[in-house]
């Protein structure tokens, strides 16, 4: 007759041969599960349905495991903008981990990431200016015409060259990459009467596929809970994808933004009154008269090619040009209201015009290298 300590002990080995047991099983079913992918792109092994992808080439160029990316990613999928709906570029960075959002006035947002401004912008892994003024051509943009979109925080050096160390932005436009006739439509109606209609058709234009063309196109309109606010955009955006080898793929596209507003603020409203009380305002009053607007068009002509290599490297070069135009007319109102009589307020009102151009260049290679007789991967 075994003892309550004995029996005990005697019962512990196989309790634990039972859990070690399960912990091989597991490992197993772990190594079963294991896929290896070989390649030169992210692009052979990504998905448009995906929310993550197994590799990227976000922060380096170089085609890695997230894991493997010594930095905090955050790929935002084509998927996840679709379910989410999140339809511009604001829309996806105030749902991005590790950013937030300090609005300015109904149109001007500024991004912070680890306590600095967001001041890294890139198309296609171009850098491109940051000004207040084309907020749109960088912050407001539709992402119907992105496949993914890729946020980096931290310093980008091997990116961006200087800049803040906050976090860089990489919206990456979609391609013309099937072979078949393929096409989406959607439309919604909203709150505020928000309407928004998108096509997205892609085609091949010989029979063997090579040389394909893809045509995003849409339209939204609608008010806002402010005061005389409203808003209507629309956008088109075309692509020509060539495979002029085996091993050599061209890409040709034109994209064309317009935004119009209605009504916007400059500004916010005063916050006191001259007698050192707080104001209340009604949640849809706005300051803006009926005859201010905003208007921003951007113009793009973008090109790239890329040359892959049987020892795996990867050539590839992107040019982008582009025009912005603005034209604006807004008041700002500033001073410490009469509780009794309203006055004691001033308005300064503006009317902005103005035209950016700008050329951007951009090539690297990348592939494996070996080095003391270890593989390594080198980025230029």
């Amino acid at each position: 007759m075994l003892g309550e300590g004995q029996g005990r002990y005697r019962k512990a080995p196989w309790q634990m041969t039972l859990l070690a047991l399960n912990i091989a099983i597991a490992q197993q079913a772990l190594a079963e599960e294991t896929m290896w992918v070989e390649g030169n792109s992210a692009e052979s092994v990504r998905s448009e349905d995906e929310y993550s992808l197994p590799l990227t080439d976000a922060g380096t160029k170089m085609t890695l495991a997230p894991r493997d990316i010594p930095q905090s990613v955050s790929v935002i999928s084509q998927q996840r903008m679709q379910d989410q709906q999140l339809q511009t570029i604001g829309d996806v960075m105030r749902s991005t981990t590790g950013v937030s959002a300090r609005q300015v006035d109904s149109d001007r947002v500024s991004y912070y990431s680890r306590g600095f401004l967001i001041n890294n912008y890139l198309f296609d892994g171009i850098p491109t200016t940051l000004d207040g003024i084309w907020n749109f051509g960088d912050a407001g943009s539709d992402t119907a015409i992105y496949r993914r979109i890729d946020v980096t925080r931290g310093a980008t050096g091997l990116m961006t060259g200087t800049g803040e160390p906050s976090a860089a932005v990489n919206m990456v436009r979609k391609h013309a990459d099937s072979k078949t006739v393929t096409g989406s439509l959607s439309g919604s109606y909203g709150s505020w009467d928000k309407r928004r209609v998108v096509a997205d058709v892609s085609a091949p234009l010989t029979t063997a596929g090579n040389v394909r063309t893809r045509v995003i196109t849409g339209y939204q309109d609608g008010n806002s809970w402010l005061d005389r606010y409203g808003k209507r955009k629309k956008f088109f955006t075309g692509a020509l994808d060539a495979d002029l080898t085996a091993m050599t793929t061209l890409s040709v596209g034109y994209d064309y933004q317009q935004a119009h507003t209605s009504s916007p603020t400059w500004g916010g409203v005063p916050t006191w009154y001259a007698d050192g009380g707080r104001t209340h305002f009604d949640r849809s009053f706005s300051p803006a008269p009926d005859w201010s607007y905003s208007e921003h068009k951007a113009n793009k002509v973008f090109a790239s090619l890329a040359q892959r290599f049987d020892n795996g490297w990867l050539l590839n070069a992107t040019g982008t040009h582009a025009e912005n135009r603005f034209d604006s007319k807004l008041m700002y109102a500033s001073g410490f209201p009469d509780r009794a009589t309203g006055g004691g307020v001033s308005a300064f009102g503006g009317w902005n015009k103005g035209k950016r151009k700008l050329d951007s260049l951009d090539m690297y290679a990348s592939g494996p290298v070996t080095v003391f007789e270890r593989q390594h991967t080198l980025m230029l």
